[in-house]
């Protein structure tokens, strides 16, 4: 039983969430991508082994992490006793261990969703045994059950969740995540301001494009009594789970406050003179406005600021008839993601030919953002009255802002 065990890994305390029930995961403070956006304080790969008359071991971690996992169960239990292993999500950050721990745990049995099942054989083997909760929708573990529900696309087609009743707890995986790697594994230990900013950026860059399936996943929760939430990522929501489940109802309906974001970027600083006009006149009129160039922020930061915000500008000098590469890698990156409810407008500046505003406006538009009609696009640098005009025209945006 003591093969896995090392010490650096350990805590000074056993985290036990309820009784029977603790956190056996592993802490990455050093990833700094992650889906192709900045995860600035790391992640975690979150476990549970759950302890009654059967033990059963919610989700893995990332392959290079199974030392660690192992070592806080054994800390536990040996290993070998366990009877189950729930793969909520087929993604190798959660299933990346499987193969070791069964290579550890031969007789375990493992269960997941119908196209979990498949998506681990396509992972990990066509010979995998895996058990489908069509099969097995519920587990008894003794005086804990295991109830499972697939809730599809939140955020691959084979997520599900597993809900413990009798201890009021969901462990969802990767809905109500955040990615933030710490010593403290619990929401009344983390500073709420910092808690909620990730969970935000989280969902803005995974989850946003996928709110309905988020909304049916709410509906299938429906009527669930639930304390606790323990997601796959970052921190356990065990003292506020009512914060992060109105916070997610809030971004699935596309709800805004009065923010603006302003994004560009610049060449010889025509376009940045226009940027900064635009954030005096919206913020002139007491309107939140957040400024990015995009050269210097990346794209998944401006992203977050972007979830609650009601207004989306964006300015691109032309090069070679186009927009600059940056831009027109942001606007691809917005693209994907689906951004609701939200108005907009392209601005910019050329030399002897223009382009970007016009492929910005078009970008804008596939995106689904309602444009607002302008003419800043501006030959070489704007003169003064072409600033003021800039002006003008963000105090008309933050009072469409205030109207929303």
């Amino acid at each position: 039983m003591r093969s896995f065990l090392n010490h650096q890994w350990l805590c000074a305390k056993m985290i036990k969430l309820k009784e029977g029930v603790f956190w056996v995961g592993a802490v990455d403070w050093n990833i700094r991508n992650f889906h192709g956006y900045i995860t600035h304080r790391g992640t975690s790969y979150n476990a549970y082994l759950i302890i009654d008359e059967k033990i059963a071991l919610v989700d893995t971690v990332k392959e290079h992490f199974f030392p660690e996992m192992m070592s806080r169960i054994s800390e536990i239990v040996d290993p070998k006793e366990i009877d189950y292993l729930v793969s909520n999500h087929t993604e190798p950050d959660h299933s990346g261990s499987i193969l070791k721990f069964l290579e550890a745990v031969p007789d375990v049995e493992v269960i997941a969703s119908e196209l979990g099942v498949k998506g681990l054989r396509s992972y990990y083997g066509e010979n995998l045994e895996v058990t489908s909760i069509k099969e097995k929708p519920t587990l008894s573990l003794g005086k804990k059950t295991l109830h499972f529900a697939a809730i599809p696309m939140v955020h691959w087609p084979d997520s599900m969740v597993t809900y413990i009743p009798e201890d009021k707890l969901l462990l969802p995986n990767d809905a109500f995540g955040q990615h933030l790697a710490s010593s403290k594994r619990f929401d009344d230990e983390i500073d709420e301001c910092i808690l909620m900013q990730e969970a935000s950026t989280y969902y803005a860059n995974i989850v946003m494009p996928l709110w309905m399936s988020v909304n049916r996943a709410f509906k299938a929760l429906e009527g669930l009594d639930i304390e606790m939430i323990a997601p796959s990522h970052g921190i356990i929501w065990r003292n506020k789970p009512g914060m992060i489940l109105e916070a997610y109802r809030r971004w699935v309906d596309g709800l805004s406050k009065e923010r603006a974001v302003v994004v560009y970027d610049t060449m010889w600083g025509s376009t940045e003179k226009v940027a900064h006009a635009l954030v005096e006149g919206i913020a002139g009129e007491g309107v939140e406005v957040r400024l990015h160039r995009l050269s210097e922020t990346h794209n998944s930061d401006v992203i977050a600021d972007m979830l609650e915000a009601k207004a989306i500008l964006v300015g691109s000098p032309t090069l070679n008839n186009g927009l600059f590469p940056s831009v027109a890698s942001f606007l691809t990156y917005m693209k994907g993601l689906k951004p609701r409810n939200k108005i907009g407008a392209a601005f910019g500046s050329y030399g002897w030919g223009g382009g970007a505003k016009r492929a910005a406006e078009a970008e804008l538009k596939a995106a689904g953002v309602e444009l607002v009609d302008n003419d800043l696009d501006y030959n070489y640098r704007p003169t003064q009255t072409e600033l003021e005009r800039a002006v003008e025209f963000g105090r008309e945006i933050a009072k469409m802002v205030k109207e929303n």
